[in-house]
């Protein structure tokens, strides 16, 4: 079968691989759209160790062709969205609820073969089927959905907080318009001039770049001259670090989303002395489900697929990264048929 193959730093190339087999506990999955993440960029330039020659990926959504002797509950034909993290379930932290940080934690796209190939074999536990009347482009975004609904219900958010994300990528949209869907004054900051246009034709609707001389100001206006009560870092550097400490307010929270590896310094006076909370959030628990029930809401499925900005044919996937490494969209995905 066809694959995309990470090689070494900003190479991948179009590949014949085998094809994959499936074990009593798996299905195999015909792939249909598979979406580019931040995380496959980190691998893709060279700043998260892998093991290559490596096919990555792990946002995906396909058909089932075939089904181990053991699984239950799913039939060839279903469409079913990917949960790529495969935890142990036995470890200290499984054992607490916390699948999320499995000690054991099996990754598409990163400790083993990911979905940017015409076929993945999947233990079933991990699928979710979707409804018929779902699009792709939206089971597609169900995983990154996932993430962010993690990292909001970090939140004891109310209808009179005022939120900043920092960081207008695909997870900071979709977190920006998550928010304004539940009628929370949320503001999304920029750096790129490019992307600051199409999250304002997205329909986000406080957008602000951070090249303005004036962004200080307008953040400030939008919060009606407060500061945010949750900053939440989808970025993740020293840069959106420090923007953090400067927007959150005195006993607010910051939810860190990026994993860019960056170092970063923490102002310890505020963080004491405003007794602030800083916390991590990574990928999700339980979150799938209602990621999918959201997505079946037409109204905010329909708001939340137009970050998919650009669309590939798996054999351009060397094209494919060069745009999403250049950071000028939003997602980039790749449709199968």
């Amino acid at each position: 079968m066809k694959a995309c193959v990470y090689r070494e730093p900003f190479k991948v190339s179009f590949e014949e691989i085998p094809h994959p087999k499936i074990s009593e506990n798996e299905a195999m999955v015909k792939v249909i759209m598979a979406g580019i993440c931040g995380s496959d960029l980190e691998i893709y330039r060279g700043k998260r160790s892998v093991k290559p020659p490596l096919v990555l990926g792990h946002e995906a959504v396909g058909v089932i062709t075939d089904i181990g002797e053991n699984v239950s509950g799913f039939n060839v034909g279903d469409t079913v969205v990917i949960e790529p993290n495969i935890y142990c379930g036995e470890c200290y932290y499984c054992r607490k609820g916390r699948m999320n940080i499995c000690e054991r934690k099996i990754i598409y796209g990163v400790t083993r073969n990911g979905v940017f190939a015409e076929y993945v074999e999947v233990p079933s536990k991990f699928l979710w089927r979707i409804p018929e009347n779902m699009s792709y482009e939206a089971a597609v975004l169900v995983e990154p959905l996932s993430v962010v609904l993690r990292a909001i219900r970090h939140l004891n958010i109310l209808p009179s907080d005022n939120v900043l994300v920092l960081g207008g990528g695909s997870i900071g949209a979709m977190t920006a318009l998550t928010l304004e869907y539940m009628n929370i004054n949320v503001v999304i900051t920029e750096i790129v001039s490019s992307r600051v246009k199409i999250l304002k034709e997205i329909g986000i609707r406080k957008v602000v770049n951070t090249q303005d001389p004036s962004a200080d100001e307008v953040i400030k206006n939008y919060f009606d001259g407060d500061k945010a009560d949750y900053v939440i870092d989808t970025v993740g550097t020293s840069g959106t670090f420090a923007q953090l400490f400067k927007w959150v307010k005195p006993s607010g929270k910051a939810i860190v989303l990026g994993l860019t590896g960056h170092k970063a310094e923490v102002e310890v006076f505020p963080l004491v002395r405003g007794e602030l909370s800083i916390e991590g959030s990574i990928i999700y628990v339980g979150d799938y489900y209602d990621s999918i029930r959201l997505m079946r809401r037409r109204d905010f499925a329909d708001k939340i697929v137009k970050v998919i900005t650009h669309r590939f044919r798996l054999e351009e996937c060397a094209k494919a990264f060069e745009v999403a490494d250049k950071g000028e969209g939003l997602k980039v995905v790749f449709q199968m048929q």
